[in-house]
């Protein structure tokens, strides 16, 4: 450990000009990150190192304030001015790397629009998985919020779809998905503590059509349901009963599935299903299909 570099590295991330720009959430998130790496040294009677330490604690601290700040007036225009759902989408706009209309492109990881709607609407502490699960089921990732953004352009909602997102974690799809549509979304999840999680946050913002179901995804009663998501909630055996039962329901109705991530494959190589273009064989890339009737 050198403090001198130490020292140096917090100075010049400290008078970054991009720091306390109000959408640059990805150089916050990096700078708390470097301030959590110096506040683990143990200072040992280190009188330097014990100042350089208070000095990051004190920027972690306006980092942090000036981020709640930001989510704070976001919370209050979601619930109290209620946006119209394209105010929504050009608000949100300059806070992510997603350009409209120009569908089919991958989706690489999180970036400031991911980091806002964390500060919003899934504020910490995060709850943490109580149940093992089951074989063929897989730890809670975050769909990146450009995939909602890509989804909800390509997909017309109607007052008469239900989204269902499959293994919705702490509820960011389902919420961004009403926000920006209107439909009512329904989140299905195994944990519990995400589940009230999810509910918990919602109620918060008031969102009534927006709900969650705590249960096994093969278990659930989707006879609603007429838009699915998936971002790898599941393989195996698990995957196969699952589309088992969208198929069912395919047999009743138009749906329509939607995938991110390496579920996209299998779904692809489904008879009764269309992959609706443009098509991306990337797996970061949103795959839609729809019931193809074979008849």
């Amino acid at each position: 450990m050198d403090i001198a570099i130490l020292q140096r590295e917090l100075n010049e991330l400290q008078n970054a000009p991009a720091l306390f720009d109000e959408q640059n959430f990805r150089a916050r998130k990096e700078a708390l990150d470097f301030v959590g790496i110096i506040n683990k040294f143990y200072p040992e009677q280190n009188i330097e190192l014990i100042r350089l330490q208070e000095q990051a604690q004190r920027l972690g601290e306006d980092l942090r304030v000036f981020n709640a700040t930001i989510a704070k007036k976001w919370f209050d225009r979601l619930k109290n001015e209620r946006p119209s759902h394209r105010n929504l989408r050009n608000g949100l706009q300059p806070y992510t790397d997603y350009a409209p209309q120009k569908w089919g492109k991958p989706h690489y990881g999180y970036e400031n629009l991911d980091f806002l709607l964390d500060e919003t609407l899934l504020p910490q502490p995060h709850p943490q998985a109580s149940l093992a699960p089951d074989y063929g089921m897989v730890r809670y990732e975050p769909t990146p919020a450009s995939v909602i953004l890509e989804l909800t352009e390509r997909i017309t909602f109607t007052e008469n779809d239900v989204f269902y997102d499959l293994g919705s974690g702490l509820g960011k799809v389902t919420m961004l998905v009403h926000l920006l549509t209107g439909a009512r979304c329904v989140g299905v999840e195994y944990q519990p503590d995400f589940c009230a999680y999810a509910d918990q946050q919602a109620h918060g913002l008031d969102l009534n059509k927006v709900t969650y179901i705590n249960t096994d995804a093969r278990h659930v009663d989707y006879s609603d349901a007429t838009v699915f998501f998936f971002f790898n909630p599941f393989g195996g055996t698990i995957f196969d009963k699952v589309l088992e039962r969208l198929h069912e329901q395919a047999q009743q109705r138009e749906i329509r599935i939607c995938s991110y991530g390496s579920g996209s494959q299998p779904l692809s190589e489904n008879h009764w299903l269309k992959h609706i273009p443009p098509i991306n064989e990337d797996e970061l890339a949103l795959a839609i299909f729809e019931h193809h009737s074979t008849s």
